[in-house]
């Protein structure tokens, strides 16, 4: 059934409307918490309310990405953390992308690399110019039943979106024009252009965007791609992919065999080598090792697709050299993972740290996964797993609370070692503040100086969060914690405030 009627496309429409207007009262307001998960929410909920009303029902596993995405979406609520709450933000809107993608298989489980890249660059297209198509033509397709809308609402659309940011412009130049007429506009009838354009600009962009986004979903007519994209003579033979392949495992065994003193040596063998240090040996060694990780993974991908799959042996030899490849590619993956562990015993732990040991984490599930599926010819479920993984992750590190662990890390670091970064912690967000609070005792007095004053601080900024969207779950707990043991945080300061030496006093 041709999806693309007017009663859909009103339909649709209205779901735009309602996520411009939502996205104005909710995410004009910072920092975001609250107000991205009822959003977020939000933009799921149209897509299935959508595919219910175009009777386009979304594929059985996708309630697994609705849940995972949705749980996503409440972590922007849950932490505090920046680098966490952009991951948040970024899987919440890959989600809802997922959600919307078309695939040859009409399943998400088989969903090919290229799928994901060619709704890639569908979704951003769609986004960006799908609602002129939506509101220029889908609202002038005759409804399902033949018969007209009793209010031409396509017509009152069209009139809306050109009429509304006429009349502000030509307002605005009228207003600064004559003193009369802006004193009846900002006096008597109390129009303030400036807040006027602020939300109709942030309407339209949310409406625009959610709109555009919704229509390349239910709406728009898809280019049909044949099952197989590779062109024509973009195919090798196992003698040239043999070499490339071959070469590289001969390359990164000479690297793993290199590696082995380190793996077992530690400390030892990095003090005793000359002219290195653990900043060298760790910092510069451990973002190299995940890109050759990172980009050794497509290309066991690439050859595996554009190899010639006429021959049973040839197929038997790729998957070798692959297998083996795979091997040590865990095995430097393990390399950097010593690396990052051992410049975090020496120097402490870092947010930054956390993620990149769960970006590892990611890659090694990663290529578990490439080595149970590509290679035993199940390529079709490698990227919808790779997907779930990296959820997998997320949602750990939503439950390990990254920063609340970097803040108990180095307290602990602090009382054996006597060392403690204060700059760090400083930095740290409001899901760090309870460890703190608990062992704030256990510092030097400096550090318990700079500390106090740090949390002392968020007093005065939670006074300007009161607006309920930005509320954090985290940060309220913060808040709260702080004003119970203020006066326990007055004393860590080493000069201390006149009210502390009154009660001294008294």
């Amino acid at each position: 059934m041709d999806t693309r009627t007017s009663g859909n496309a009103r339909f649709l429409l209205l779901a735009a409307l309602l996520g411009g207007l939502s996205g104005d009262l909710l995410l004009r307001t910072a920092p975001w918490g609250l107000n991205f998960t009822l959003w977020g929410i939000g933009l799921l909920a149209a897509i299935t309310a959508l595919s219910w009303r175009t009777r386009d029902p979304l594929p059985r596993e996708s309630w697994w990405v609705l849940s995972l995405t949705a749980l996503s979406a409440a972590g922007v609520a849950l932490r505090d953390s920046d680098g966490l709450t952009f991951w948040n933000i970024l899987a919440t809107i890959f989600g809802a992308g997922l959600l919307a993608t078309r695939t040859h298989a009409g399943t998400l489980v088989r969903l090919r690399l290229v799928d994901l890249v060619h709704n890639f660059f569908l979704h951003c297209l769609h986004t960006i110019a799908g609602l002129p198509f939506l509101l220029f033509k889908d609202l002038r397709v005759p409804s399902e039943t033949g018969r007209r809308s009793r209010l031409p609402w396509g017509a009152i659309a069209r009139g809306a979106a050109v009429a509304l940011p006429a009349l502000l412009i030509f307002g605005s130049l009228l207003t600064s024009a004559d003193a009369a007429f802006e004193f009846l506009v900002r006096e008597v009838l109390r129009i303030d252009f400036n807040t006027i354009v602020s939300h109709l600009f942030l309407i339209s962009f949310f409406t625009w965007s959610v709109g555009g986004f919704l229509r390349g979903r239910f709406l728009a007519q898809e280019i049909a791609f044949p099952a197989d994209l590779r062109p024509k003579g973009l195919s090798a033979g196992i003698l040239e992919i043999g070499i490339v392949l071959g070469s590289l495992d001969v390359l990164f065994s000479a690297f793993v065999i290199v590696q082995f003193p380190y793996f077992f040596g530690g400390h030892t063998t990095i003090l005793g080598t000359p002219s290195l240090t653990y900043a060298e040996y760790a910092r510069r060694g451990f973002f190299e090792l995940m890109t050759v990780a990172f980009f050794a993974l497509p290309m066991l991908l690439g050859a595996d697709w554009i190899l010639r799959k006429d021959r049973p042996g040839d197929v038997a030899l790729l998957r070798g050299l692959s297998a083996f490849m795979a091997l040590l590619l865990l095995v430097i993956l393990g390399s950097a993972t010593q690396r990052l562990w051992l410049y975090a015993d020496a120097y402490g732990l870092t947010q930054s740290r956390v993620h990149a040991a769960a970006v590892l984490f990611w890659l090694g599930l990663t290529i578990v996964w490439f080595s149970c599926t590509v290679l035993r010819g199940k390529r079709e479920l490698f990227p919808f797993g790779s997907v779930l993984a990296a959820y997998a992750v997320l949602l750990a590190l939503n439950a390990l609370n990254p920063d609340a662990l970097v803040a108990r890390v180095n307290l602990n670091r602090a009382e054996t070692t006597g060392k403690f970064d204060a700059i760090c912690a400083v930095a740290l967000s409001a899901d760090a503040t309870p460890v703190f609070l608990d062992g704030i005792d256990r510092l030097a007095p400096e550090d318990r100086d700079r500390l106090a004053r740090r949390l002392l601080s968020r007093i005065d900024s939670c006074n300007t969060r009161a607006d309920w969207r930005s509320w954090n779950m985290s940060r309220a707990d913060a808040d709260r914690l702080i004003r119970t043991r203020r006066v326990n945080l007055l004393n860590c300061l080493a000069e201390k405030p006149l009210e502390i030496l009154m009660d001294r006093d008294k």
